[in-house]
C-alpha cells in the first residue's frame, strides 16, 4: 500500500509507478554541484525525444530537418492539404529551465527584429499577445504561456502577412512560423489560424529528454523504514510493514533494488518539487512512436578537450537555466 502526505503528487504518479520498476538507484551529486561542472548540452541535457504528429486538420508534415548547430534543434515544415504556397515551419530547439519572461522576451526580440528589417519601417505590426494552453494528460499541471503576434513584412519587393508564436514546454522551445501574400491573406487571419494549429501542437507533441536534469534522491537500504521519522513524504508498505518510504534527500528502503523502492524514490522526487516537467529516466528514451507521429531523436555529446568547435554553447558552464 503507498501513503503519501501529499495527496497530489500521490495522485499523478500512480499512473507511471509501474513503469519505473526497472530503474535502479544509484547516488548522484546534488543537482547545485552537477550542474556547476556540467555544460548544458552533452551535461545537463544529454538525449532527447520527441514525438510529433504528421497531421492537424488539413496540415500534413512534408519536411523534417536536423541542423548542424546542436542548439538550433530541428525544424518541421507543414503544408496545407496540396497548397504549396501555404505552409507553417514549427521550430524545436532546447530551453532548458526558463521563466514565462525570458521567454515572453524571446517572443518581443522577434517581433521587434522584424520590424527593424529594411523595408518594414511603417508596416502593420500587432502587439505582442498572452495566452495559455491546458496541456492534456495532467490535470495539474500547469498551462504552457503562448506569446505570438501578427504583423506584415517586406520581402523581395512583395508584402506579406505573417505570424509567428513561441513557447516552452518540457526544456524545449516550440516555435511556429506562418506567412503568406499579403494580397490574400491578413495578419490577423494568420495569428488566428497559426494560434489554433500551435495549440494543437503543443497538446498532441511528446517531449522527452534526460541527462543530468534526471536526478531522483538517492535509495538507502536499512533494516526497518520508519514512515513516521520526521520528514518523511510517503511511504509503501507490504506484509504489514514498511518496505520504503521517501524523504526529500533519500529513500530508505529495506531492499534498495526492489521494485518498492524505486516506485518510493520517483514518488518522493516529484512530492519534493525537484522534479523537472519533460525529464525522465535513461529507460524512457526509447518511447513508442504511435501511427500517426514521427520521432525526432537528439542526442548531446560533450565536445572533445577544450575545443567545442561550431557549437560554442556546448562547452558553456550552463545550468539549464536558459
Amino acid at each position: 500500500m503507498i501513503q503519501g502526505r501529499n495527496r497530489k503528487a500521490r495522485g499523478i504518479l500512480m499512473g507511471v509507478a509501474c513503469g519505473l520498476a526497472a530503474l535502479l538507484a544509484s547516488s548522484h551529486a546534488s543537482a547545485a554541484d552537477t550542474q556547476a561542472e556540467r555544460p548544458f548540452l552533452g551535461g545537463f541535457l544529454q538525449e532527447s525525444r520527441i514525438l510529433y504528429p504528421l497531421t492537424i486538420g488539413q496540415w500534413v508534415a512534408r519536411d523534417e530537418h536536423l541542423y548542424e548547430q546542436a542548439e538550433a534543434g530541428a525544424s518541421v515544415r507543414y503544408q496545407h492539404g496540396d497548397l504549396r504556397d501555404r505552409w507553417i515551419d514549427v521550430y524545436f530547439y532546447p530551453a532548458g529551465i526558463v521563466p514565462d519572461e525570458r521567454v515572453r522576451a524571446m517572443a518581443q526580440g522577434t517581433v521587434d527584429g522584424i520590424r527593424a528589417l529594411p523595408g518594414n519601417d511603417g508596416l502593420p505590426a500587432g502587439e505582442l499577445e498572452t495566452s495559455q494552453i491546458a496541456l492534456s494528460g495532467d490535470k495539474d499541471r500547469r498551462p504552457a504561456t503562448l506569446y505570438s503576434a501578427g504583423f506584415v513584412l517586406a520581402r523581395d519587393g512583395t508584402r506579406y502577412a505573417s505570424a509567428m508564436t513561441l513557447l516552452a514546454k518540457d526544456l524545449y522551445y516550440i516555435k511556429g512560423r506562418y506567412s503568406g501574400e499579403e494580397a490574400a491573406h491578413t495578419p490577423e487571419d494568420l495569428h488566428a489560424e497559426l494560434k489554433d494549429f500551435t495549440v494543437q501542437l503543443v497538446r498532441e507533441s511528446r517531449l522527452y529528454s534526460t541527462g543530468d536534469c534526471w536526478m531522483p534522491p538517492p535509495i538507502v537500504q536499512v533494516a526497518a523504514p520508519d514512515p513516521k521519522a520526521a520528514g518523511a513524504l510517503l511511504d509503501i508498505s507490504g506484509d504489514g510493514a514498511a518496505q520504503a518510504v521517501g524523504f526529500a534527500d533519500r529513500v530508505e528502503a529495506v531492499d534498495a533494488r526492489s521494485s518498492q523502492a524505486v516506485i518510493a524514490q520517483f514518488m518522493a522526487y516529484s512530492a519534493s518539487g525537484r522534479w523537472i516537467a519533460g525529464c525522465n529516466p535513461p529507460e524512457d528514451m526509447t518511447p513508442d512512436v504511435p501511427e500517426g507521429m514521427r520521432e525526432l531523436r537528439f542526442e548531446y555529446r560533450l565536445p572533445e578537450g577544450d575545443a567545442d568547435g561550431p557549437t560554442p554553447r556546448l562547452g558553456s558552464p550552463r545550468s539549464g537555466v536558459g
